[in-house]
């Protein structure tokens, strides 16, 4: 094995992180979203070319012969934003470790990927500034290259519809009219919401054929008019609730007025009062009769002492009379049972003897 043979073998594998795509623009005018990357397959054939050149395919052969892969990608991540990877070269192919020489030289510095798009869109929400192109929301993988002069910033190959190769030049204008014109015949059609911008100019009173800043000007016109008739609604509808809320207010105070004139009339207790009121919240009216048909409670104490005081005015009214008055009214009777010596006063009276 030559000297020069020996000094590659142990520069296979660089731990040096390559960009191989973000989501900026590119010159094309078009961006590449990495949320939509499907990396299965390239991590299980991660192929490295120089120059995207495989001999056979491509534009300028180096030689008559297929061009070999250098190497390959490990390490392949999503990572801020950018799709990130790292070089192993082949040691056993002279030309490869020329390239990582150069690599490790910081002569090449570039990297570029071809990728396949799946689904593109022409959104304008997924759109940023400089965007003229859609967006690649979905994408695979063919193979990452080691570039001398990407001819974009961020230099990407891609294939047409026919599968054929398609070469990214900031400077030929044929190859980026194909680029966008291949990317936006995979946008999907917009039928439906072309069919409703026409409904919604009928609607409006404008030609289906309005343009979106006519439909606009015609919303915001109408906006402008309904401006005084939302602002009074939205007065109503503060004033009712106003209202409503006066209403809920004395609601509240009745109740709460017919229940503690109930605890204070000695109708029922305190500990009722809860009850009484949701009652009363159910059914004022009801609750209302119920209360005006009780009586207060009266405790047996209070009883007895009202009977005592009703007895003691009744026994003196009799007193004032005589006793042969109140036997022939029957009202000695009474008189015994209320007053029994002041009875015996009278019956004494009544009769000329002592009562036994």
């Amino acid at each position: 094995m030559s000297k020069r043979k020996r000094q590659y073998l142990h520069m296979a594998k660089l731990d040096l992180d390559f960009v191989l795509l973000d989501e900026s623009v590119v010159d094309y005018g078009y961006r590449v979203q990495m949320t939509g990357a499907v990396l299965d397959g390239f991590k299980e054939n991660p192929v490295m070319l120089y120059l995207h050149l495989r001999g056979n395919e491509g534009w300028e052969k180096p030689t008559n012969d297929v061009l070999l892969p250098i190497g390959r990608w490990y390490d392949i991540r999503i990572e801020g934003g950018r799709l990130m990877a790292k070089p192993e070269f082949d040691d056993n192919d002279e030309f490869a470790q020329k390239i990582e020489s150069k690599v490790k030289g910081k002569y090449l510095n570039a990297a570029s990927v071809w990728i396949d798009p799946i689904a593109v869109s022409d959104d304008d929400a997924l759109k940023v500034a400089g965007q003229r192109g859609p967006t690649i929301t979905k994408w695979g993988l063919r193979e990452g290259s080691i570039v001398d002069i990407p001819a974009c910033r961020n230099a990407i190959a891609m294939r047409n519809s026919a599968g054929e190769m398609l070469r990214l030049s900031s400077v030929d204008s044929n190859s980026q009219a194909e680029v966008l014109t291949y990317l936006s015949s995979l946008v999907p059609e917009k039928n439906s919401s072309e069919m409703d911008k026409k409904i919604l100019a009928l609607k409006l009173g404008l030609p289906e054929s309005a343009t979106d800043a006519e439909i606009n000007a015609k919303l915001d016109a109408l906006n402008s008019a309904a401006a005084p008739n939302v602002k009074l609604t939205t007065e109503n509808t503060e004033l009712k609730k106003k209202v409503d809320d006066m209403e809920k207010a004395q609601s509240e105070k009745a109740r709460t007025d017919l229940v503690d004139g109930g605890i204070t009339d000695g109708k029922f207790t305190a500990k009722e009062r809860d009850t009484y009121l949701q009652l009363a919240q159910s059914n004022f009216d009801a609750t209302k009769a119920l209360i005006d048909t009780m009586k207060p409670y009266k405790s047996l104490q209070e009883l007895q002492l009202k009977g005592g005081e009703t007895s003691a005015a009744e026994s003196a009214e009799l007193m004032k009379l005589s006793g042969k008055q109140l036997w022939m009214d029957g009202k000695l009777a009474r008189l015994k049972e209320i007053n029994l010596e002041g009875f015996k006063v009278k019956y004494k009276e009544a009769h000329g003897v002592e009562y036994k």
